[in-house]
């Protein structure tokens, strides 16, 4: 029997190594459907293509060799070489284009059809094609040269391929490209084999084919380590970075002295419950984390009744806007202490269209406390200077109020004396020199109180240029006269605490006399609208724009450049022990900042300083000055019934004669017991109350009320020393129709009744 290319026990053994590497390369088709890995996804596909292709091939060269059973037609080695070549071929170009990376962008189910189609193809040449060609095995060579060319260009490409990995794997410093690299100089061997088997021939195949199962198994452990090894290492270092986050969070929560973490989940506003709640609940909240996850009405009941509202409209607005939940509110604790709870949280929307907010309440209670004590601080600090102003003021005051007093006893005497000799002109004369110097001392007083009166800041829109007039002013009596003010005032506005801008007014004209010395000199006050550029903006912290530039220079001593670093601090002062506080720069400092402004020092030894006060200037119109009531005495009245209280008898007097000489009849009292008791006898008697505010028994909003109930639709006036906005609403809300200024009652006082007489309502 002739020889054949392989005995019966090497054609088995031939089939038993071929089914190993079939079934290796058909585990490595099934890994790379299965990879997952991101950045290897796509050579897989490639992979799953190519090595589709090189299963059907290796299988169909299995099954048809000559001497195995038939399948589709008689066994032929020229089907079985051909089979081996492809599935040889599309090994190495699976591998060159993985080493290229140049792989196209396919998925799944595209890699697959592709590999199942080229197979088909494949299957359908090497079936009913092959056999119809010239024979390209010879017997006597057992190899054709072609073949044995087709061997050696896959050799050479498999190395080129394992160079090119091998550069690879350099750059990647991964054992996949290395593996693969190995895989394809083992292949290229077991090419080289089949290419040199001429001799020896069984043993030669055999070792090839051997050579083919390594290789495929080496392609096998790096199809392994990208498919599964890798994704499965990286999975654990994935949730070894998740434990370590988790641990430091919680490490991170339950540290934060005074924070809570949590997280909030709802679909609608009024539907919210925790997700997670740091463990530090309890330490601030007072609740126990697991207790507010299954409960959030409890915390939210530990919010005092003021705050829940407050509460519910920040969770309404945080959902409809889909923004940041940012309030504070205070939450009662069982051991009887109330917190103040800052809650502050960012939303985010969740797959299902839930929204959930990542948040931190903190406990601000020591910082708000803080704050309300430095608030304390700075309100005393002011107060302290405001008191050592008053007293620089005193001296000046009262040498004003005693020209202000020999004036008006000079002026007495002359009209005396004119009205023995019967001087009717120099009599009237005096007269307006009085009420001149009247006029004089009840301004002065005025503003003394304003001053002085501790009030809560009012910022409104104020002409600037009018209060620091009255600062000035406020300043003429305290300057020796070696001194001299200048003022250039613009009409400028701002948004101001009068009080606090004339307080700043004092303190740096205060300042620069103090730097002038005995010797006196220059103080120019200036007033000016200012554009600031972004530069000059950026250098004072304000925004750049229109700006009020308020300044006060002096030709006094200067300041050497550590007083000016020093200038602002508080308590700081260059004076003698004594002889000042060290405040009123700070307090300047102090009100400036608090108005949004800026102050600048520019000084030179010897040469003077100046300070720049810019606040920001403002467009409205200010509110102008009440209406001067029109004094003159009303031509004709009814001779309405006028009951007035007050306890000072030589006011009482001047009052009921006033009123008298308008066509009033007056019935007045200096006792407001006595004033109640004739009105509860004769409710009907009177068709109008004016009453002093501050006396003895009963004040004046007192006895209003009293009459109120005794006489319904009265008409009354309230008249006081120093009119206060909280005075004015209370006296309304008892059913005042105006509060007068005592000063101004001989100006006012009769129009005043007028007015209210003309809106009373007629008794039924």
């Amino acid at each position: 029997m002739a020889d054949t290319l392989m005995t019966g026990r090497m054609l088995g053994l031939h089939l038993l190594l071929e089914l190993a590497a079939i079934i290796i390369a058909s585990l490595v088709v099934v890994m790379s459907w299965h990879t997952f890995h991101h950045d290897r996804r796509e050579p897989a596909h490639v992979l799953l293509c190519g090595f589709l292709v090189v299963v059907v091939c290796d299988l169909m060269h299995a099954l048809t060799p000559e001497g195995m059973p038939s399948l589709f037609a008689d066994g032929s080695d020229d089907v079985a070489g051909f089979f081996w070549l492809m599935g040889r071929s599309f090994q190495a170009a699976t591998l060159l284009l993985m080493a290229l990376r140049t792989t196209p962008r396919i998925n799944r189910p595209a890699a697959t059809a592709i590999g199942t189609s080229i197979a088909a193809v494949l299957l359908a040449v090497g079936i009913f094609q092959v056999e119809s060609r010239p024979l390209i095995f010879i017997e006597a060579l057992r190899m054709k040269p072609l073949q044995a060319r087709f061997e050696y260009g896959l050799c050479a490409a498999n190395l080129i391929v394992a160079a090119l990995l091998v550069r690879r794997s350099r750059v990647s410093d991964r054992d996949q490209e290395r593996l693969l690299a190995l895989s394809c100089v083992v292949m290229a061997a077991g090419g080289l084999s089949f290419a040199l088997s001429e001799q020896n021939a069984h043993t030669q195949h055999v070792f090839g084919h051997v050579l083919k199962v390594l290789a495929y198994l080496l392609l096998y452990r790096a199809t392994f380590i990208a498919s599964i090894r890798a994704p499965y290492e990286a999975v654990s270092r994935s949730e070894a970075q998740l434990a370590d986050y988790a641990a430091r969070i919680k490490t991170l929560s339950q540290n934060l002295p005074l924070s809570v973490m949590y997280q909030v989940i709802g679909h609608h506003a009024e539907d919210r419950r925790f997700v997670y709640v740091s463990e530090a609940s309890e330490r601030i909240f007072g609740i126990p984390a697991e207790a507010a996850m299954q409960d959030p009405a409890r915390l939210f009941a530990r919010i005092v009744p003021e705050d829940r509202a407050k509460f519910r409209a920040e969770q309404r607005r945080s959902h409809r806007e889909v923004s940041i939940f940012d309030l504070t509110v205070r939450l009662g604790r069982d051991d009887g202490t109330t917190r103040h709870i800052h809650f502050h949280s960012a939303p985010r929307r969740l797959a299902d269209g839930s929204l959930i907010w990542d948040g931190i309440a903190t406990d601000v209670t020591g910082r708000m406390e803080a704050e309300e004590s430095r608030r304390r601080m700075e309100a005393g600090r002011y107060e302290s200077q405001r008191l050592e102003a008053l007293g620089t003021l005193a001296s000046g005051i009262a040498h004003d109020f005693n020209n202000i007093l020999a004036s008006i006893i000079g002026n007495v005497s002359l009209v005396l004396d004119a009205i023995k000799k019967d001087a009717t002109a120099d009599a009237m004369r005096g007269v307006q020199h009085i009420h001149k110097a009247s006029v004089r001392a009840r301004d002065l007083v005025k503003q003394i109180l304003s001053f002085s009166r501790q009030q809560v800041p009012v910022r409104e829109v104020r002409a600037l240029r009018s209060i620091v007039s009255e600062g000035i002013g406020l300043l003429d009596a305290t300057l020796p006269a070696s001194i001299t003010v200048r003022a250039q005032l613009d009409e400028v506005s701002a948004l101001v605490d009068t009080t606090q801008i004339q307080q700043v007014v004092l303190n740096l004209c205060t300042n620069a006399a103090q730097a002038m010395g005995p010797f006196g000199g220059c103080i120019d006050v200036g007033l000016v609208a200012v554009e600031l550029t972004l530069a000059r903006a950026q250098e004072l912290g304000l925004a750049a724009g229109p700006h009020a530039n308020l300044w006060v220079a002096d030709n006094g001593s200067g300041m050497s450049e550590d007083t000016q670093r020093r200038a602002f601090e508080p308590f700081f002062t260059t004076k003698p022990v004594g002889s000042g506080t060290g405040l009123g720069l700070s307090v300047v400092h102090s009100i400036v900042k608090t108005h949004q402004g800026a102050v600048t020092l520019t000084s030179e030894l010897g040469a003077g300083s100046r300070f720049d006060i810019y606040l920001p200037r403002v467009s409205g119109t200010p509110p102008g000055p009440p209406p001067a009531m029109d004094g003159a005495t009303p031509a004709h009245t009814d001779g309405e019934r006028v009951i007035y209280v007050d306890d000072d008898v030589m006011m009482a007097m001047m009052v009921e004669s006033l009123l008298k000489s308008a066509g009033y009849t007056v019935t007045s009292f200096t006792d407001a017991d006595l004033a109640i008791d004739v009105m509860r006898r004769h409710p009907d008697a009177f068709d109008i109350l004016v009453t002093d505010f501050n006396m003895p028994t009963r004040s004046g909003l007192d006895l209003i009320k009293a009459v109120r109930t005794m006489r319904p639709g009265l008409p009354m006036l309230l008249s006081t020393g120093y009119v206060t906005e909280d005075l004015i609403t209370e006296a309304r809300k008892l059913g005042a129709s105006a509060v007068l200024e005592k000063e101004h009652s001989p100006e006012s006082l009769v129009a005043a009744i007028r007015s209210a007489l003309a809106t009373r309502v007629p008794k039924e």
